[in-house]
C-alpha cells in the first residue's frame, strides 16, 4: 500500500492526498490502492458503473447508529465519537433528509435498523464500509473506522480530529448508496485512480472533481464538506433537510373520534389526539391541514344543522379552538373547505357565497357573494397566486364554470365555459401552482360521458386530454405546473394512480390496486406519493426509483381501527411546519 512517509511531506504538500476510503479498503492519507481480496462480491465493478446506487437506498429514518466496542473503549473514545458525530451532523444531515439517531454501544439487538460502526488500527487495511447504502443494515462491522492512526496513516498523530472527520464524512456517503466518484464511466482521463468498491447505478450532473466521494480530488475527502453535487445528489434519494413532518391518521371516524400522529421519519406514533369534545357530535366529515402546516383542521359533523371546525396546534397536538359553521352554510349539502394563503384562515363555500374564517381567533373575517346564479361545486388555490381564490361552479343549473376570484376586492375577475352540469356532479378540480391551468371533468352534455380536461386561465381556452381515457378519477391533484396526479376509482377492478405530464403528454401508471383508494396525497419533499386503500387501512408511500418505477411501502400507520369510512373523508393528512 503506497503512503505519505509522514506529517511533514502532508503539511508542505498543504493538503493530505488520499485516496479517500472505500468500501473495503483505505481511507489513508496518501493511499490509493487497495488489494483485489478487498473487493466487495456484490457488485461486477466491469460492467456496474456509477455513482449512486439507487437499490441500496435507506426507506425509513432515521437510521440507526451504533459503536461495536467495550465498556472500556466506548469512554475512552467519547471525544473521538463526538468528532464522528459532529462530522455526519455537519454534512449529510445538515444538507439532505437523511438522519442518523442513537449513538450509543451496540447490543444484541436481533430487529436493528441501522449502522454497526467497529473501531480498528491494522496497519494492512483502512477506515471502510462492507457496502453500499442499506447493505450495511445490522452487518457486524459494517462500518470501520480508526480512532489511534498507530499501525495506519501515522501522519494524522496529533491532528486525530482533522482526519477523523473528513474520513466519517466520506464513509457516511457510502453508507448513505454513494459509490466513488472515480467509478463513473464518465470519468475524464485525467482522473487515474482505478474504480474502486462498490459502483452505482445512477449518475447525477457532470462528473465531479470536488465530490468528497472522489479520490481525485486534490482536497483529502473534499476537505470534510460536501460539494453542490454530493448535496444535490444527497437530496435527490433523501430530499432535503428535514422539518417537522408527521402524518396525522383519523384512528376513529366516529365519535368519539381520535386522530393520531405519527413522526414521517420514523413512523413512530407520537400523540394521540382526543376528539371527544362536548356536544353531540356523530362522525368526522373532512380532515385537513393549514398552507403554512402549524394547524390541523377537523370537521365535525354535530347534526344536520350543527357542524363544527375543530382545530389542532401541530407543535402541541393539542384542539386549540372549535368554531361553528353551520351558521354560515346557505345549504347543508355541496360545501367545500379549503384552507386560505394565510394559514390561520379557511375558505367556505356554501352555494353562491364565500366565507373566509380566522380559525385562530372562531370568528368570520369576511364575505365574497357572487351573483345568485352560482353554485359552488368546489374551491381551488395556488400557491403563487396568493390573491385569488378559484371555484368550479354551476351556472343556472345547466352550465358549468371556472370562476376567478380576487378576493380582496371580492370580484370575479375571470370566468371560462367548462361544459354542461352532468347529472350527477362531479367535484374533481385542481389549479396549478402557477394559477395559469385548471384541471376538471368536463361533459359535452347533461347525459354524456366525461373527460379530464386542462383550461387556459388566461384564455379560458379548454382542451380534453384524450389520452386519459379514466372517466371517474379521484383526488385530482395539480403537483406542478406540469404534472397532475390522480386515481381512476373503477369500482370493483383495479384502481391506478396515474401521474401525467401535459407538457410532454406521458403517462404513468405508479400502483394499480385491486382494492378502492381511501385517499391520495403527493409529499413534495421526496417526491413520492401516500395513499391508503379501502378495507386496508394502513398509510404506503410509493418511493421514486432510479429506473422510473415506484416501489410501495406500508408506512405502518393505522386509521379507522373503529368506526366507519365515509365517502369524502381523508384517513390521514401529512403535514410539514
Amino acid at each position: 500500500m503506497r503512503r505519505i512517509g509522514g506529517l511533514v511531506l502532508a503539511v508542505l504538500s498543504g493538503v493530505l492526498l488520499s485516496a479517500c476510503g472505500g468500501d473495503t479498503g483505505s481511507d489513508a492519507p496518501g493511499s490509493n490502492a487497495k488489494g483485489a481480496g478487498a473487493q466487495p462480491a456484490a457488485l461486477d465493478v466491469s460492467t456496474t458503473k456509477g455513482y449512486a446506487l439507487s437499490t441500496v437506498i435507506w426507506d425509513r429514518f432515521p437510521i440507526g447508529v451504533c459503536w461495536d466496542m467495550n465498556n472500556a473503549d466506548y469512554a475512552r473514545y467519547a471525544g473521538q465519537r463526538g468528532w464522528a458525530r459532529l462530522a455526519v451532523k455537519e454534512t449529510w444531515e445538515q444538507h439532505s433528509g437523511a438522519q442518523f439517531s442513537g449513538w450509543q454501544q451496540c447490543t444484541n439487538d436481533p430487529n436493528y435498523y441501522g449502522i454497526r460502526i467497529s473501531v480498528e488500527d491494522s496497519a494492512a487495511e483502512g477506515p471502510h464500509t462492507v457496502g453500499l447504502g442499506a447493505m450495511l443494515n445490522d452487518a457486524a462491522g459494517g462500518m470501520v473506522l480508526n480512532f489511534t492512526f498507530m499501525n495506519w496513516s501515522e501522519s494524522c498523530q496529533g491532528r486525530e480530529e482533522y482526519c477523523i472527520r473528513r474520513i466519517v464524512a466520506h464513509e457516511f456517503g457510502h453508507a448513505l448508496g454513494f459509490a466513488h466518484e472515480q467509478n463513473r464511466p464518465d470519468t475524464p482521463s485525467t482522473c487515474a485512480e482505478p474504480a474502486q468498491g462498490n459502483s452505482g447505478d445512477t449518475m447525477i450532473g457532470p462528473w465531479d472533481l470536488a465530490s468528497i466521494m472522489n479520490y481525485c480530488n486534490p482536497k483529502w475527502n473534499g476537505d470534510g464538506k460536501l460539494s453542490a453535487t454530493d448535496i444535490e445528489m444527497a437530496q435527490k434519494y433523501y430530499g432535503p433537510p428535514r422539518g417537522n413532518e408527521t402524518v396525522y391518521t383519523l384512528t376513529r371516524a366516529q365519535a368519539p373520534a381520535q386522530v393520531t400522529a405519527y413522526d414521517f421519519a420514523s413512523h413512530a406514533a407520537k400523540a394521540s389526539i382526543d376528539l371527544s369534545l362536548t356536544g353531540d357530535y356523530k362522525r368526522v366529515d373532512r380532515m385537513f391541514a393549514s398552507t403554512d402546516g402549524k394547524r390541523l383542521h377537523v370537521l365535525l359533523e354535530r347534526s344536520s344543522t350543527s357542524i363544527d371546525l375543530a382545530t389542532i396546534d401541530t407543535a402541541t397536538n393539542t384542539v386549540v379552538r372549535v368554531t361553528p359553521i353551520g351558521p354560515l352554510l346557505t345549504t347543508l349539502t355541496g360545501y367545500d373547505l379549503q384552507p386560505a394563503p394565510d394559514g390561520s384562515q379557511v375558505y367556505l363555500s356554501s352555494k353562491n357565497v364565500i366565507s373566509i374564517i380566522d380559525t385562530d381567533a372562531g370568528t368570520l373575517v369576511r364575505t365574497i357573494v357572487l351573483p345568485e346564479a352560482f353554485n359552488i361545486i368546489r374551491l381551488a388555490t395556488a400557491r403563487n397566486d396568493v390573491g385569488n381564490v378559484y371555484a368550479l361552479s354551476v351556472e343556472e343549473g345547466t352550465k358549468v364554470e371556472v370562476l376567478r376570484i380576487d378576493t380582496a376586492l371580492s370580484l370575479i375577475t375571470g370566468g371560462f365555459p367548462a361544459g354542461s352540469a352532468p347529472t350527477v356532479i362531479h367535484d374533481q378540480f385542481a389549479v396549478t401552482p402557477d394559477g395559469k391551468k385548471a384541471y376538471f371533468v368536463s361533459f359535452a352534455s347533461a347525459a354524456a360521458a366525461g373527460n379530464l380536461t386542462e383550461m387556459d386561465l388566461e384564455s379560458g381556452i379548454s382542451r380534453g386530454l384524450t389520452d386519459l381515457p379514466e372517466k371517474n378519477p379521484k383526488f385530482l391533484a395539480a403537483i406542478s405546473n406540469q404534472q397532475i396526479l390522480f386515481a381512476d376509482d373503477n369500482d370493483t377492478k383495479p384502481s391506478p394512480i396515474i401521474l401525467y405530464d401535459v407538457t410532454s403528454r406521458a403517462k404513468s401508471t405508479l400502483l394499480a390496486s385491486s382494492n378502492l383508494l381511501g385517499y391520495l396525497q403527493y409529499e413534495p419533499r421526496t417526491q413520492s406519493i401516500l395513499l391508503e386503500r379501502s378495507g386496508v387501512w394502513s398509510v404506503n408511500q410509493l418511493r421514486h426509483r432510479a429506473d422510473g418505477t415506484y416501489r410501495n411501502i406500508d408506512l405502518g400507520m393505522r386509521s379507522f381501527t373503529s368506526g366507519s369510512a365515509y365517502s369524502g373523508i381523508a384517513p390521514f393528512v401529512f403535514v410539514a411546519r
